[in-house]
């Protein structure tokens, strides 16, 4: 199984400890109206109840009509402050048991009230339905009749963040411990690409548009990594062994057509994350040469690297590449996300002794890149030091 980098994957795993979520077609459970009423549950209450509620019901497209209809786009920040959900990376942190709902919104507000940041932290992962209709652990790409049912609570979870007056940012990001899809051709990649990751895209750029989602990430992980996983690089796959030019054209092609999908259907930003390391594997310095041109904004993740001296001389590298996809792109903007420094990436025993250092360090060396981001996003869930948080804390408060 690939090790995949994404900073809140980990919160994918919890969907595998929750119960099922009743269908639709049953009747709410909500508050208890006078007999004889024909009111029902989603007549009368408010977004907040109905996200309380989402376990046990999961509202229609209909039912969230007088939601719906009057959403709008909120306006992004100038400058974008976002502490990412990320927690336990081995999964095994559950932040939800009990009252699941209320806790997801607690764990949501907590990172707005910890850091102050203006962009919401809410997630796909931490909603129902957890398990397939039978009971049975999801598969990914999620079936278009169950991947309905998530997209609707999706829509609840983020019209409530966004009457918080907080921009969301929809993505539907892979369990990393779900195996990726193996392709013996690059026929029986077309036609899985075509048949069910396609169509999952059109639906999540439709239901994205609805709630007018202030972003879109299109793919379940960062492109690079995207790429390589389904096209088998290292792993027998039918790009092993390809030329940095036919993996460009194999990537450039894909991409162009999950963008058309997402764009048949939503007209909000679309956003391009990204990751390669540069630094470490001089032999795909190749991926420098993609452009993301149509595309809104581009996201780029930056890790740690043994200590403070060694993440900087990494992160300088990767802003030098990183700077060469931007303008390829057309100089679209772009925001550092994920900033992770992970205790399995730092010097044994020294993470909580040079954590904030790093931070400070990094936060420092992307003011004065090339090309300055335009928002900063560190994986606010794993701080690890009192110290740490209250710089980055600091840090959102003056910028």
């Amino acid at each position: 199984m690939k090790k995949r980098l994404n900073f809140y994957l980990a919160l994918a795993m919890l969907a595998t400890v929750f119960a099922c979520n009743k269908n639709s077609d049953e009747e709410p459970q909500g508050p208890m109206l006078p007999d004889g009423s024909e009111l029902s549950f989603m007549d009368t209450a408010t977004l907040e109840e109905v996200v309380k509620n989402l376990v046990e019901y999961i509202p229609t497209w209909e039912e969230l009509e007088r939601f719906t209809d009057d959403a709008i786009r909120l306006p992004i920040p100038q400058f974008e402050k976002r502490a990412l959900a990320w927690i336990e990376p081995d999964g095994q942190t559950n932040p939800f048991q009990g009252d699941h709902m209320q806790n997801v919104l607690n764990f949501n507000q907590g990172f707005i009230d910890q850091f102050g940041g203006n962009m919401s932290s809410a997630l796909m992962a931490p909603l129902p339905p957890f398990f397939g209709p039978n009971g049975e652990e999801n598969i990914y790409p999620i079936p278009l009749t169950y991947l309905d049912e998530k997209l609707r609570a999706v829509a609840v979870s983020f019209l409530y963040e966004k009457s918080l007056g907080l921009p969301v940012t929809f993505v539907n990001f892979y369990p990393p411990h779900i195996e990726s899809e193996k392709f013996a051709s690059k026929a029986a990649f077309e036609q899985w690409f075509e048949d069910r990751f396609l169509p999952e895209k059109r639906a999540e750029a439709a239901a994205a548009e609805i709630m007018k989602a202030e972003k879109f990430m299109p793919w379940p992980l960062e492109f690079e990594l995207f790429i390589t996983d389904i096209g088998g690089i290292g792993d027998g796959g039918f790009l092993e062994g390809s030329s940095a030019d036919d993996i460009l054209d194999f990537a450039t092609d894909v991409k162009n057509r999950i963008l058309a999908a997402v764009k048949s259907n939503y007209s909000g930003r679309v956003v391009a994350h990204l990751f390669n390391n540069y630094h470490q594997r001089p032999e795909s310095h190749f991926w420098d040469r993609m452009t993301y041109e149509g595309f809104d904004e581009i996201h780029f993740a930056i890790f740690g690297n043994f200590d403070v001296e060694g993440t900087l001389n990494a992160l300088d590298e990767q802003l030098i590449h990183y700077a060469k996809i931007v303008q390829n792109s057309g100089d679209i903007p772009w925001i550092a996300s994920e900033i992770s420094m992970f205790e399995s990436n730092i010097q044994a025993g020294k993470l909580n002794e040079i954590e904030k250092e790093l931070y400070e360090s990094v936060f420092a060396r992307l003011e004065t890149a090339s090309i300055p981001p335009k928002g900063i996003s560190p994986a606010g869930g794993y701080l690890r030091t009192a110290r740490a948080r209250e710089f980055v804390r600091d840090y959102f408060a003056t910028h």
